[in-house]
């Protein structure tokens, strides 16, 4: 009832292979636990970040929006230039944190994509809206610059934003840095005429320039930004202390861009190290899918050696009893002979 010695070798082979592979799927359950807890610790900061970000940007623009069509009538110059203010500090940023909020989310990106679409689709029919109220204001007042200048912005706005979604984050920041300051109040150039244009103009410069500080304040508490220098208005400040502040502007604008492609970019390296994880779940599976074959064939040779040692012990009974049979008659037949004799 014993095995062969190629069978005891096959069986001896398959048992080291088993232990072994049982080995790496401990192995590898226990990767897959660090792997998990580390993917889920990130998603719940990530998640965190996302709501955050959703939840104070918007109140900031809605504010804004509100500010802007309270103190700004339509068809009126002090509209014209709110409305090309507001493309400047509103639209672009918001169009690039939108963005930016995507990805963070990590979750739901086609459904967020779509929303951010319909949103941008709304604000494009918004600017051709004003558009058509001040071009028709223009042609009565018979100011051509206004019509010009308010009719080339948006479409612009729109078409660099798509062109900085595909240049490097470092590029992009600097573009965008300069693009934005160029669009930032100065105090003075609206400044020279008198009377009550003029101190619309003013309202309307305060106001962005209120808009773009809250906007900067937002960003740089989001991203855990200590101290943002140049956030003081420049209504009242020198020609001197102007520039100054706006080359601040300009440096904390360019560190609010860099901390936002570096989380890019972490979000990404998360996302590829969230492949590989998936990559090694699947060859866990796999490997426990080629474990289970081997238990299986495993039984099976267990099942074929208790049949084969069972039909050894039948024929070793059979083979003792014909044994036995020989050995009667063979001491029949020599009891005939002597009797015989």
């Amino acid at each position: 009832g014993e095995l062969n010695e190629e069978q005891k070798v096959e069986l001896e082979q398959n048992l080291n292979r088993l232990k072994r592979q049982e080995q790496e799927l401990n192995l590898l359950r226990q990767k897959l636990s660090q792997m998990s807890s580390l993917v889920e610790e990130k998603d719940r900061a990530l998640k965190a970040a996302a709501e955050e970000l959703r939840y104070k940007l918007p109140c900031c623009f809605v504010e804004c929006h509100q500010l802007m069509a309270f103190r700004s009538p339509p068809g009126s110059q002090r509209h014209d230039l709110g409305k090309n203010q507001l493309g400047c500090f509103s639209q672009e940023p918001a169009l690039d944190l939108a963005n930016l909020g995507v990805k963070c989310r990590g979750l739901r990106h086609e459904e967020t994509i779509q929303r951010q679409r319909e949103g941008l689709a709304e604000l494009r029919e918004r600017v051709k809206m004003l558009e058509k109220r001040q071009s028709s204001a223009a042609t009565t007042m018979g100011s051509e610059p206004l019509v010009v200048l308010p009719k080339d912005l948006p479409e612009k706005i729109v078409q660099k934003t798509h062109l900085e979604k595909e240049l490097t984050p470092v590029s992009g920041t600097r573009l965008k840095a300069s693009k934005v300051l160029g669009c930032v109040p100065n105090g003075g150039s609206h400044g020279a005429a008198d009377g009550p244009v003029s101190s619309e103009r003013a309202d309307v410069t305060d106001l962005g320039e209120k808009m773009y500080l809250d906007v900067l304040g937002a960003l740089g508490s989001l991203l855990k930004v200590k101290e943002l220098l140049g956030m003081q208005p420049l209504k009242h400040l020198p020609r001197e202390e102007r520039e100054k502040v706006g080359l601040q502007r300009r440096k904390a604008l360019e560190l609010l861009y860099d901390k936002i492609s570096n989380l890019m970019s972490r979000l990404e390296r998360k996302e590829e190290l969230l492949k590989d994880y998936k990559a090694s779940v699947e060859q866990l599976r796999l490997r426990e899918a080629s474990l289970q074959r081997c238990r299986e064939e495993m039984s099976k040779l267990e099942d074929e050696a208790s049949r084969e040692a069972e039909e050894k012990a039948l024929l070793k009974e059979a083979l003792e009893r014909t044994q036995l049979q020989l050995n009667q008659e063979k001491r029949l037949l020599r009891a005939a002979r002597l009797h015989k004799v």
